[in-house]
């Protein structure tokens, strides 16, 4: 009898820890992700210059965690979920849709509260969150751009994050509703990322030619430096 109890309540542990709560990935008419680059729409418009040329996903941490960066997201405090997201079509400029009520995948069963964050970054960076991670690895962010040893360094790419949010996840035995990631006010189950301004801005990465320039201009003075000696 004892042994079947024992079964039971690590057959259940086992069952929680993959439970899944659920969420709304979609922004509204006042939540708006931007760039930074005039060549890319820069602050006049938005992310959502070609359908899917964006990316985004979804990160947890305990609620403990109140404030971030984009490089806390290295750090063993956040997890990725396995939510993905993409931007929608130009006409609804400025937003993202990874669907209504998406379950969780990993982290965030129903009824659990966690801080949580969203990551964007266009297309030519990559598709999944494995290869951004790598290529955010030993970067740094100065002068409104993004640079790093491990950057693809393509033309136009941008990277970004949002503010830190707070909730439980919806559905499951609970009974909660999907909780929305975006909103104007706190509800029950949380703070969502707030609406009134830009969610982020996605910053732009430099271009090779960018990186070109800042050599010329360093092997520039070095020379100057040594004739002046």
């Amino acid at each position: 009898m004892k042994r079947l109890a024992l079964t039971l309540c690590l057959s259940a542990f086992a069952v929680g820890a993959f439970a899944q709560g659920t969420i709304n990935f979609l922004n509204g008419t006042t939540t708006f992700v931007r760039t930074n680059a005039s060549g890319a729409g820069g602050n006049a418009n938005n992310t959502s210059i070609l359908p899917n040329g964006f990316y985004f996903a979804v990160f947890t941490a305990p609620s403990t965690v109140t404030s971030a960066t984009a490089l806390d997201l290295l750090s063993a405090s956040w997890t990725f979920n396995g939510i993905y997201g993409t931007n929608t079509i130009a006409t609804t400029g400025g937003r993202f849709s990874g669907g209504g009520n998406v379950a969780t995948t990993t982290g965030w069963a129903p009824g659990n509260t966690n801080s949580f964050m969203v990551a964007g970054w266009s297309a030519n960076l990559g598709h999944d969150w494995a290869e951004i991670r790598n290529q955010l690895t030993g970067a740094t962010f100065s002068g409104g751009v993004w640079s790093g040893p491990n950057w693809q360094q393509n033309a136009n790419e941008f990277f970004g994050v949002s503010g830190v949010g707070f909730g439980a996840a919806g559905g499951g035995a609970s009974g909660l509703p999907a909780f929305s990631l975006f909103g104007s006010t706190a509800t029950a189950q949380g703070t969502p990322i707030s609406s009134g301004f830009d969610l982020f801005t996605v910053s732009a990465v430099p271009e090779p030619s960018t990186f070109a320039l800042a050599g010329l201009g360093a092997a520039a003075l070095v020379i100057f430096r040594r004739r002046k000696a």
